[in-house]
């Protein structure tokens, strides 16, 4: 890793880079004992000041977290939940509204929530030991800041694989006035499932336990990533879920021909890159990550782990439409239908037929924001990180560093350290096989379509970008959130092998 501090005059200082998102936030309340509170205080009932201390806002939305077995594929496996619900009770907002969630804790183990994209106070932002201690067994806690931001994002554990154990949900934050005029707002949530519990599937692969099915090599001729490149995989899933619902148990929807719908699509996986379309119809993307892109017509838009891409499609004609959600290296879908009345509401069988130049993921450079991004004026720091693995002993790093995970216990990665008010410029360079989704909390980054292209007046703003074998991608950021915050991949298996780093201000 290499870090600079030249100072750079390339760009003019600049009203709101971000859609709203730039800035730190205000504080969030708390209750029970999720963060570090006096043990002689308000909460004290002992405590005078217990009998006068206002109640606390009521929340808009109640979560309890709770432990449950499920069957999505037909077979019974444990989960943690949301409300009861897979996937957990979807959170929306108007821009402007104030979030106010109450989090409930009802397992025996330790949770926490992250809300990915979010522009929240640093202590709220739900990775243990970073940000937040872990909400214990029977501890609740309510949070509350401004909404300074619109678009599709999600929530999700950050407490070990409780993530894949389907703790997690889509967050909607619609404008006032929206850009564009649609007839329906609908999200569609895709994810993949295990039959087995998700901490047995790093020691498969490191045989040191029995292997199953979803670390054996998959067979070959899957889906590929567009332009025919072979697709790895290190985990083939027996099934996936698109709004919780199998392909076998399809989630549809009633539409009339003429309806102009906004289709939310949320990658919330845990290693699965999906390649969506709509059966007969086009899509128009107008937003990645929840920030507004000049809109760009795709015939299907490939979506890594952990982004999203909002797209509208005008529904042509009477019929049935099958919603494919084709998983990246392996001959398995999802799908869902959009119907009109009394059309049939099964999925079209057998693999999609795609149509027309993919988007998304596929084509990141042909993604432009609408307004100016240039980052205001300031001092540079550039980190170089090499996206590094071993298969050998299933380790994954940034900059050849291990973050202390779930399966590395022994990892020591430094953190990256940065200070207020600078252009902070990472190049990632991917040496190993395998596409890495690198999500970045707390901020979100310019991404340049070119290695180099610092002056790129236009460069998208996303959250997430996936770094493919050999590829060397730039972003840049703009340092003004304080605090300590996650940086990693979000294929949740190398996460947990030691595929991260912290990204602190210092003064």
């Amino acid at each position: 890793m290499s870090e600079s501090g030249e100072t750079s005059n390339q760009s003019s200082r600049r009203e709101a880079i971000l859609a709203g998102a730039a800035g730190a936030m205000a504080p969030f309340a708390l209750v029970g004992s999720g963060a570090a509170q006096s043990k002689a205080g308000p909460d004290d009932p002992s405590s005078p000041e217990s009998r006068t201390m206002p109640l606390s806002p009521k929340p808009d939305y109640v979560l309890d977290i709770e432990s449950k077995s499920i069957a999505p594929l037909g077979t019974p496996t444990e989960a943690t939940l949301v409300n009861g619900g897979y996937p957990g009770t979807e959170i929306r907002y108007t821009e402007g509204d104030m979030f106010k969630v109450l989090l409930n804790n009802t397992m025996q183990n330790p949770c926490t929530v992250h809300w990915h994209g979010m522009i929240v106070p640093n202590y709220m932002d739900g990775v243990p030991e970073i940000t937040q201690l872990p909400l214990g067994p029977g501890e609740s806690v309510f949070m509350e800041y401004p909404i300074r931001q619109v678009g599709s994002y999600w929530y999700h554990s950050h407490y070990e694989l409780q993530e894949q154990q389907g703790l997690s949900g889509p967050l909607i934050i619609e404008e006032k006035r929206p850009d564009h005029d649609y007839d329906k707002d609908v999200t569609v949530f895709m994810t993949d499932w295990l039959n087995q519990s998700p901490y047995g599937i790093i020691p498969q692969i490191r045989d040191e336990q029995t292997q199953t099915s979803a670390v054996k090599t998959p067979v070959a001729g899957g889906e590929p990533f567009p332009g025919d490149k072979p697709f790895g995989i290190d985990v083939d899933y027996p099934g996936y879920l698109m709004n919780g619902k199998s392909l076998d148990d399809p989630w549809t929807m009633q539409v009339r021909q003429g309806d102009r719908l906004r289709l939310r699509l949320i990658n919330g996986s845990t290693a699965t890159f999906f390649r969506v379309d709509l059966e007969d119809h086009e899509m128009e993307i107008i937003a990645a990550d929840g920030q507004p892109v000049v809109p760009t017509r795709a015939g299907n838009v490939v979506i890594a782990v952990a982004e999203r891409y909002d797209v509208l499609v005008t529904i042509k004609r009477s019929g049935s439409f099958t919603l494919n959600a084709a998983a990246l290296g392996t001959k398995r879908k999802v799908a869902g239908v959009l119907h009109t009345p009394g059309a049939s509401r099964k999925p079209a069988p057998g693999p999609p037929e795609w149509r027309g130049p993919a988007g998304g993921m596929a084509d990141y450079a042909a993604l432009k924001s609408p307004y100016p991004t240039v980052l205001p004026d300031g001092p540079v720091r550039t980190f170089d990180i090499e996206l590094g693995g071993k298969m050998s002993g299933y380790l994954w790093s940034m900059a050849n560093e291990y973050y202390p995970e779930l399966y590395v216990p022994e990892g020591d990665a430094s953190p990256l350290q940065i200070r207020y008010e600078e252009r902070v410029r990472v190049r990632f360079t991917n040496t190993t096989m395998m596409y890495h989704p690198m999500h970045l909390h707390g901020h979100f980054y310019r991404l340049l379509s070119k290695p180099g292209g610092w002056d790129e007046t236009h460069a998208p703003l996303k959250d997430t970008v996936a770094v493919g074998p050999g590829e060397r991608i730039d972003i840049e950021f703009y340092a003004d959130n304080p605090g300590r915050w996650f940086f990693h991949c979000h294929n949740l298996y190398h996460l947990a092998a030691g595929m991260a780093r912290e990204v602190n201000y210092i003064v």
